[in-house]
């Protein structure tokens, strides 16, 4: 994940860059608004926007939070933005301008954490042509789709879609370090993995042949799901990030 910090306090930029990079973000750093904005387009010259998310302050000099964050609303394709401030008042002004998240400085770890994990989320997308399978994660397009991936992590869910097929699906969130690890390894060269749709209608397990470039779906009944179900959960848990990551 990479994160751009936009912050005119060099104490706090470097504390910011420290506890960011600690927890395992690559990071660049903007001293106003205006180097913000300059990062963001620089970064989308060749397409999509090179950042996970954005931490903006909002009262900087040269150009402030609130008009650099509606620069990037309207020149640049859409990355989540946390802006934050030491005064309450520029919660509405920043969220109005196109800010996905407010904080309020000073900034408690856990919660600039918490915040950063909930808006740096992104879905898996599988790439599926004649000859290859690429596997991708994919940032939300628009708030839209940030705040439905949001909701789905809140519920243990994670989206995964297929490019080139009809499938699409929800595994638990933790399936992603599945496919990750399942995926990137090799024996006898055969690729190969499973997971549970976890969509509310019908039951079914996908399996995914990544050397045949294979993506087929499995009905099955409610009571061999659930048994799937209960197997899969323990499966995963060895999946989880361990905490502090």
């Amino acid at each position: 994940m990479k994160i751009l910090i936009a912050e005119d306090n060099y104490d706090i930029r470097m504390l910011h860059q420290r506890q960011l990079t600690n927890w395992g973000y690559n990071v660049d750093l903007a001293a106003n608004g205006k180097e913000a904005v300059e990062h963001v387009q620089k970064s989308s010259e060749k397409g999509a926007v090179n950042y996970d998310l954005c931490l903006m302050d909002i009262n900087m000099p040269v150009m402030s939070g609130i008009e650099a964050i509606q620069k990037i609303r309207r020149n640049t394709t859409y990355l989540p933005v946390i802006a934050y401030s030491a005064n309450l008042d520029n919660k509405a002004p920043s969220l109005q301008a196109g800010a996905d998240e407010f904080l309020l400085k000073p900034l408690p770890a856990k919660a600039l954490k918490e915040k950063l994990e909930k808006c740096a989320i992104k879905q898996i997308v599988f790439y599926l042509d004649n000859e290859s399978l690429s596997m991708h994660r994919v940032g939300p397009t628009n708030r839209q789709e940030l705040n439905k991936l949001k909701a789905l992590n809140k519920k243990g869910l994670a989206q995964i879609t297929v490019i080139d097929t009809a499938h699409r699906f929800l595994t638990h969130k933790t399936a992603q370090n599945k496919l990750i690890h399942d995926l990137g390894k090799s024996n006898n060269n055969i690729i190969f993995t499973e997971l549970l749709d976890r969509t509310q209608q019908g039951h079914n397990l996908i399996q995914i042949h990544a050397t045949q470039i294979s993506i087929q779906k499995i009905s099955l009944t409610p009571e061999e799901f659930q048994q799937h179900l209960k197997k899969e959960n323990e499966i995963l848990k060895k999946y989880e990030k361990p905490r502090g990551s």
